[in-house]
């Protein structure tokens, strides 16, 4: 389960220096939890991520009302919507969704799980950047052992993959998985066992022909995550993102030590069936 935070050493609060020529980079360029209420109309949302230059995902969630599905949206794909409890292709959102902006995102009308009066909302906004986020788009070609790039500058740490053009279980990778179980975001079943991802480098990561991840002519995204890659604050040696496992004691509890103190934590139960918490 992939654990998501920030620390104060990482903040931009700090010092406004640069070491050896190089800018610093802050987990508020790159991350935001930015709660928000719907006006049943346009809305404008200015977290202080430049999206529109950078790249990035915008994940939001209706917080007042049972069923209403979670909202992806990403640089790579336009105005189209994925929802994480749903195996279904996603969906042209072209009226709804505004975009994404170069300091956060816009909505373009009144829609239940995105902006309707009166009711709130979370969003989470992952900016593209070495050592933290990567977002990845390619097609299938049905072949074992595929190679696909990203930019990510470390080994991920969570690799999700999502079929866009028809019905797929959303695909979650984990390091303290290994490669040979995986978790279903769309489900709430414990690990399984699949080699549909093979292996993973700085650079790559490789896919079998699974039709989850590599069907011929089939499109897909995938969301990497790094774990504990450094890279930020004013040392440039500040994690701001890991993806971690523990085991709970006998009362079902346990405390997990990052370091730095989370603004974001996703975690699933991987030895038994169990909901996804964030």
């Amino acid at each position: 389960m992939p654990l998501i935070g920030t620390k104060a050493a990482a903040s931009a609060q700090g010092f406004g220096l640069t070491l050896g020529g190089a800018e610093p980079v802050y987990i508020e360029q790159i991350f935001s939890t930015w709660l928000y209420t719907g006006n049943g109309s346009t809305q404008t949302i200015t977290n202080g991520i430049d999206l529109a230059g950078k790249g990035g995902l915008v994940w939001i969630k209706n917080r007042d009302t049972a069923g209403y599905v979670h909202r992806l949206f990403d640089s790579a794909r336009g105005n189209n919507s994925l929802t994480t409890s749903s195996t279904a292709a996603q969906v042209d959102f072209t009226g709804l969704w505004g975009g994404l902006t170069s300091t956060g995102f816009s909505i373009a009308a009144t829609q239940a799980t995105l902006n309707e009066s009166n009711k709130t909302y979370a969003s989470w906004t992952f900016r593209e950047q070495p050592k933290f986020f990567d977002v990845v788009t390619y097609t299938g070609d049905g072949v074992v052992g595929r190679q696909i790039s990203h930019a990510l500058g470390s080994t991920p740490g969570c690799i999700i993959v999502k079929r866009t053009s028809s019905a797929a279980d959303w695909l979650v990778h984990h390091r303290s998985l290994g490669f040979s179980e995986v978790l279903f975001l769309n489900t709430t079943e414990g690990v399984t066992g699949s080699g549909a991802i093979r292996g993973s480098t700085t650079t790559t990561f490789e896919v079998s022909n699974s039709s989850t991840v590599n069907a011929s002519g089939a499109t897909y995204v995938a969301y990497l995550f790094a774990h504990n890659a450094g890279g930020f604050g004013l040392s440039g040696t500040d994690n701001v993102i890991s993806c971690g496992s523990y085991t709970t004691n006998g009362s079902g509890t346990a405390t997990v030590n990052l370091g730095y103190e989370p603004q974001f934590i996703i975690s699933k139960a991987s030895s038994t069936s169990s909901a996804w918490l964030m």
